[in-house]
């Protein structure tokens, strides 16, 4: 009977250090698990800067590049204009 008392009483004693190292390991979850969270927002924040940064940068792109269009075919339109213009004098010249 009193290894069965001193039995049951040690199982208690297990139970009880096992239960206070779990509550101490849990916390190292819980904070461990808002540090991850933390880290995955700030990932995300930079993610999203960088997004934004990226299509401004693709927006003033293709506005260059639309610029330049223009003035090509602005620059070839006077081209073509000229040809013209001096086909037009050489029909009444000869």
């Amino acid at each position: 009977m009193k290894l069965l008392i001193l039995g049951l009483l040690a199982i208690a004693l297990l139970a009880a250090g096992n239960r206070r190292e779990w509550n101490r390991d849990s916390g190292c979850f819980w904070q461990w698990r808002a540090e991850a969270r933390e880290r995955a927002t700030e990932a995300r924040e930079r993610a999203m800067k960088a997004r934004q940064e990226a299509r401004e940068q693709a927006r003033e792109f293709h506005e260059r590049q639309r610029e330049q269009m223009q003035a090509w075919r602005e620059a070839a339109r006077e081209q073509r204009d000229q040809i013209r213009e001096q086909i037009r004098e050489w029909r009444y010249t000869y």
